[in-house]
């Protein structure tokens, strides 16, 4: 039978976890307090030896051996094997073997501090250098678990480390010399059962070690979870207006939307009108199939008509993407994927195409009030009206021009983003990994068409009840945010009043002195960017800058970089006066901010790329990756997406529950210079960033 309360909704149990896991390290601080008036306070050395792993050389690696157990190969306190790198099996790295149970701690790098737990059934494993491993010295003086809640304790206490060195970095003798009262294994008993009764939300009046210290972590926990509660609520709340938004489309398109009027002209009057146009216009058209009654999903009013799209569009196409060389600085707007979206046309980085190049491609001439369609890839279904005072443009082969003949646009908007619709886009799809809607699929799709009077009435009705959701999601927007406000003040109270001051490793932070090899990769990776992309008039300082960090930090590498919060971002003051004066002592590249092309080539421009595949071989698919992703793109977006992936970082480290509303949050309080950038713009590069993968490990919505 269970003591006490059990937590049983699972959104709740899931917030008491979060909560207790996120405070876990100021509870093992609260519970060392009230131990070290009973146990004196010894080096874990006495008990416990950091044990480091090996300097495998990245030249001897194997396609297949022994797994190498390096920083990047754990999370979650989970071993993953995804990804390891192999090394030759040999006696005289047996010391180094990991075997189950054990439990291992990040030593360097962003993620320092962290755990891993040797999950069964992983087979031999080596343990690399900068990860550390918890070796017991007399097994008879713990109670095994208990080492595990040493561990939290010691995570807690190394995150918070100083930061700012080149590369933060804490030593195993660190770690041993922390100070930690050992108790009894009966009250080592104790403290496990109530951390695991508190974890699984298991709670009763009764005292395991000692009232004062149980009390208020229990209070701490509570009020963590109530707030985040609240937080679900309002999350729960958000999704649910989303849904409503849906539930107005599909009620639209069914006719069920606004009330039908005698006097409107009927569908069939104007499906005829459209018809006599179509067949004005002398061009050539497949006959599209009659509709059968197996095709209608649905009833409709007896004055709208079923018909299909081609029938009612004087155009349905994609274009074609000129060759790079086409492109030009000025002339017609040039739209891809990527400036389509559901609220309109996005400007950011757009190509243009001269006036020659749109006479060649006449056919795919984009005119006011088209509607564009994003028809492959992680966009597919994307849709935007093109504005009613737009001149003239074109479009690529990801992207679909349709042009309805006599129909209401902003309705025909509308319908294209109703689940019916979408629905079938994606349903239609054909080809493996980029899949694409084909132009016959949309010709042939079967569309109720309503009165032409209906359709704005349809479409007012819309723009008034979207208008309602917005508002109430600005409301719940604003709540999300004041709650957030109150969990941090919840906890800077509760943990105020009876702060602890964590013992930190005795001294300064090591910092682990860069050597001229880590200069030098640095200096060899800015080169193979500049390299890459010094015919880009987008390339400067600032862009260098957050290509670095995002290599750096998709790759997980150790490199001599301080980034810092700054207002554009993350950056580093001294990186680009080193990297511009080493790449001009090596006649690489010269950079010249008056000139368009900011970094020039100089004699042995090239030459440092034999260097780079030596020392990033491991990276280089992630850093080719970047560099591609990025490699017109202009700095401003860049620095958004550098920011964006910092404000992750943190909000992962925090352990908060993430929200898109969260992030955009951080992303303005990082810096007044934010304000410049709108929030449309924001959410836009959010979702581009999810839909290519440059988001940080550990990120989930």
């Amino acid at each position: 039978m269970s003591r006490g309360r059990k937590i049983l909704n699972s959104s709740i149990a899931n917030n008491w976890e979060k909560a207790f896991f996120n405070s876990i390290g100021h509870y093992i601080t609260l519970i060392n307090s009230g131990l070290s008036k009973i146990f004196k306070n010894e080096p874990l050395s006495n008990h416990i030896k950091i044990f480091g792993g090996f300097a495998f050389k990245n030249s001897e690696y194997k396609s297949s051996g022994i797994p190498i157990i390096r920083i990047s190969d754990f999370n979650n306190e989970k071993i993953i094997l995804d990804g390891v790198v192999y090394y030759e099996e040999s006696p005289m790295l047996e010391k180094y073997e990991l075997e189950e149970s054990d439990i291992i701690i990040a030593l360097t790098g962003g993620t320092i501090g962290k755990l891993g737990i040797v999950q069964a059934g992983l087979g031999k494993l080596y343990l690399n250098q900068r990860v550390g491993k918890f070796v017991i010295l007399n097994l008879d003086e713990f109670e095994k678990e208990y080492i595990y809640w040493i561990a939290r304790g010691v995570e807690g206490i190394v995150k918070n480390l100083a930061w700012g060195a080149a590369i933060p970095n804490v030593s195993p003798k660190q770690i041993e010399e922390l100070n930690f009262p050992i108790p009894t294994r009966d009250i080592q008993k104790n403290i496990i059962r109530f951390l695991n009764d508190l974890r699984n939300g298991n709670v009763n009046g009764n005292v395991y070690f000692n009232e004062e210290i149980e009390s208020e972590i229990k209070n701490i926990q509570e009020k963590q979870v109530k707030t985040r509660e609240v937080q679900d609520e309002l999350s729960f709340q958000f999704a649910q207006l989303g849904n409503l938004n849906q539930a107005i489309l599909q009620e639209a398109i069914q006719g069920k939307l606004v009330v039908q009027n005698p006097d409107d002209e009927p569908a069939r009057e104007l499906l005829k009108r459209i018809k006599v146009e179509k067949a004005r216009s002398g061009k050539k058209e497949k006959t599209l199939t009659p509709i059968i009654p197996e095709e209608i999903p649905f009833d409709i009013p007896k004055n709208w008509v079923w018909c299909r799209l081609g029938e009612i569009c004087s155009k349905i196409g994609s274009g074609s993407t000129p060759k790079g060389s086409n492109y030009a600085k000025s002339g017609f707007p040039f739209f891809r994927s990527q400036n389509i979206h559901n609220d309109g046309l996005v400007h950011d980085d757009i190509k243009f195409i001269s006036n020659e190049v749109q006479i060649q491609m006449n056919g795919t001439k984009v005119l006011a009030n088209d509607i564009l369609l994003n028809i492959t890839g992680g966009s597919m279904g994307r849709c935007a009206l093109v504005p009613k005072d737009f001149e003239e443009g074109n479009v690529s082969q990801h992207v679909c021009i349709i042009r309805p003949i006599e129909l209401d646009r902003n309705y025909f908007h509308k319908i294209v983003l109703s689940p019916y619709f979408q629905k079938f886009i994606f349903s239609s799809t054909t080809g493996a990994g980029r899949e694409g809607l084909p132009k016959y699929n949309l010709e042939r799709f079967v569309i109720p068409l309503p009165p032409l009077s209906e359709q704005k009435r349809i479409a007012a009705e819309i723009e008034k009840q979207f208008a309602k959701t917005k508002q109430l999601k600005e409301h719940i927007i604003a709540n999300q945010q004041a709650t957030e406000q109150l969990l941090k003040a919840l906890l800077h109270q509760a943990f105020e009043a009876k702060e602890m001051v964590e013992e930190k490793p005795k001294g300064k932070a090591i910092e682990l002195k860069p050597t001229n090899v880590d200069y030098y990769r640095r200096t060899v990776l800015s080169a193979e960017i500049v390299w890459q992309l010094h015919k880009e008039p987008t390339l400067g300082h600032l862009k260098l800058q957050k290509l670095i960090y995002l290599c750096q930090q998709s790759a997980e590498m150790q490199l001599p970089t301080n980034f810092l919060r700054q207002a554009m971002g993350p950056y580093d003051n001294r990186l680009m006066r080193s990297i511009d004066k080493q790449l001009k002592e090596k006649k690489w590249f010269e950079y010249n901010k008056t000139q368009v092309l900011k970094y020039q080539p100089l004699e042995k421009a090239g030459q440092h790329h034999n260097d780079f595949v030596k020392y990033f071989s491991a990276e280089n698919e992630s850093i080719q990756f970047i560099i591609d992703t990025f490699k017109t793109i202009k700095s401003d977006i860049v620095e958004i997406v550098a920011t964006l992936y910092a404000c992750i970082n943190n909000i992962i480290d925090e352990k908060f529950i993430f929200s898109e509303t969260l992030l955009i949050q951080r992303f303005y309080e990082w810096s007044e210079e934010k304000q410049k950038f709108s929030e449309k713009e924001v959410k836009r590069v959010f979702s581009r960033m999810k839909e290519t993968g440059i988001i940080p490990k550990g990120f989930t919505i």
